[in-house]
């Protein structure tokens, strides 16, 4: 499941999100404002160095466990693993 999933699953709830990008904390209005493309306010762990993460950024992103209590979901999420070749790449000397 990706971000997007989630916060559309449950609009009435509040995500409090640990990414690659920094800690994120939505209420269910700033979700919905997520959703319809604007940028949310995200932090590395110290909320003075906050930075505008965009959606593009965030939405995409999988869900790698999740938690609920309290009406907040509290989410881990990463960028998207890439599609590698199903056949690993040779290693070791060929004899001609």
């Amino acid at each position: 499941m990706i971000v997007q999933q989630t916060l559309i699953k449950y609009p009435q709830a509040s995500f409090d999100l640990m990414t690659p990008v920094g800690f994120v904390f939505l209420t269910p209005e700033a979700a919905k404002e997520l959703l319809s493309g604007k940028s949310v306010t995200g932090h590395p762990g110290v909320s003075e160095c906050a930075r505008l993460v965009t959606a593009d950024e965030l939405l995409n992103q999988e869900v790698i466990s999740s938690d609920y209590s309290n009406n907040v979901w509290h989410i881990l999420s990463d960028f998207p693993q890439m599609e590698q070749d199903s056949a690993p790449p040779e290693q070791g000397v060929k004899l001609c």
